[in-house]
């Protein structure tokens, strides 16, 4: 019976110990993880002699440009597990029209609308709006085509994120969680006392708990792995951005922005005046009202009959002032 029991506790230290090793290695791999997100892009994945990874494999926002051939690289190499995102900034001069196309490409290709924003007035032509898509990453670049010809383009910025390492270190420590679970049930099968099949339930529950974690872990990844982010910020305008600041366009610009100007000043004066309109016509009613009292009084002032003088002393009418002589 001793002996058995001792064998049981050699077991169930035996899985203990593996856990210990196995939170060593998650330990290790964090810090490998965090190294590769400040060490300035080093490629920790690379086999011995491989090139270091790019700017863009290791995560960050890039130029349009220099990401396209990487993307495309990367998009072509099934093995690895890269989230790929981009944020684009729009203008349009048909904005409904504009958002709807945006709306419509992103459901052809498969995908979904995360969230959304919106704000501005249609009647200044001065809408916005802020869209965040899902989009499945094997149809990443077409839609990334089909977004940009909706509408003028200001700035396309694209990502990506290679989380090999952390998806292959979830999968590894899930295989070793496993195990230990598998292990754990068969020392709780063969337990013969109380407390080491307590013991036992109790590890075979934190092993269970973390299977579940690392579980939901792997689903997060699985999930940015297969839908990209694209972030779209869409905004309506009368006239568009010029992309090339010559000297020429740069009068266009200042010509079409004066005028465009010029058009909104009169309609803002038109509405003010229309605003004001209720204050000037009470205004203007008040002051007829004061005109016509003061007309009034005038004539009432003018019609009103002079005092008669004192009875005996009407001097006449061709009589003269006294003069006055000065005698020394």
């Amino acid at each position: 019976m001793k002996k058995r029991t001792g064998a049981i506790a050699l077991l169930l230290a035996a899985a203990l110990l593996a856990a210990l090793l196995a939170g060593c290695g998650g330990g290790a791999g964090n810090l490998s993880a965090a190294a590769g997100e400040y060490g300035g892009g080093y490629d920790y994945d690379a086999a011995p002699g491989a090139p270091a990874a790019s700017p863009e494999e290791a995560g960050g926002w890039s130029n349009a440009d220099d990401a396209a051939g990487s993307t495309a690289q990367l998009l072509a190499d099934p093995s690895r597990k890269i989230i790929y995102n981009a944020r684009l900034s729009i203008e349009s001069t048909e904005y409904e029209k504009t958002r709807s196309e945006l709306l419509a490409a992103a459901a052809t290709a498969g995908g979904y609308v995360e969230s959304s924003s919106q704000n501005g007035s249609a009647e200044e032509g001065s809408r916005w709006t802020e869209l965040t898509l899902r989009i499945p990453s094997k149809n990443y670049s077409s839609f990334l085509a089909a977004a940009e010809n909706a509408g003028s383009l200001l700035r396309k910025d694209e990502s990506t994120q290679d989380i090999t390492r952390e998806y292959v270190d979830v999968e590894a420590r899930l295989a070793s969680l496993k195990n230990q679970e598998k292990r754990l049930q068969e020392l709780a099968a063969q337990a013969e006392s109380l407390e080491d099949l307590l013991a036992i339930e109790q590890r075979l529950s934190d092993v269970q708990y973390e299977i579940e974690s690392y579980t939901a872990q792997q689903r997060l990844f699985d999930d940015q792995v297969d839908y990209s982010t694209v972030t779209i910020e869409l905004s309506e305008v009368r006239v568009y951005t010029p992309t090339k600041r010559g000297f020429g366009s740069r009068i266009v610009s200042a010509f079409q922005n004066s005028w465009s100007d010029f058009g909104e000043g009169v309609q803002d004066f038109a509405v003010g005046l229309v605003y004001a309109l209720p204050s000037l016509l009470v205004l203007a009613a008040l002051a007829a009202v004061v005109l016509v009292l003061v007309r009034w009084a005038k004539k009432r002032a003018a019609a009103r009959p002079k005092p008669a003088a004192p009875a005996g002393k009407t001097p006449p009418e061709d009589a003269q002032p006294p003069k006055y002589e000065f005698k020394p």
